[in-house]
């Protein structure tokens, strides 16, 4: 599509189905994720890996469960890391509760 035509769609479609060029950019970008399976998946993984999203959310942009999406993450090279506590507030817990 040419940049003319674009400029002319934009001005047709927003003062006529959209309030402004951020609503149309946002229903623009809904109907991409919903229609490409491959770029919905790519984006579910960019908003992973910067830790914007947890696996089980990720999982559910890209469309898959989250076993699934872990094993995507594995088969494109990408380590998992796994939050939590440490051994010594977990020793330290167990003493406490465990005398």
């Amino acid at each position: 599509m040419s940049e003319y035509l674009t400029e002319e769609g934009l001005k047709f479609l927003i003062p006529k189905y959209y309030k402004n060029k951020s609503e149309l950019l946002d229903e623009a970008v809904k109907l991409l994720l919903r229609s490409n399976q491959a770029v919905r998946l790519e984006l579910a993984i960019n908003i992973y890996s910067r830790k914007k999203a947890s696996l089980a959310k990720a999982a559910e942009i890209a469309g898959v469960t989250a076993p699934e999406f872990k094993e995507i993450l594995a088969e494109k090279g990408y380590k998992r890391v796994v939050e939590g506590d440490s051994i010594e507030d977990i020793d330290r817990i167990i003493k406490e509760v465990f005398g």
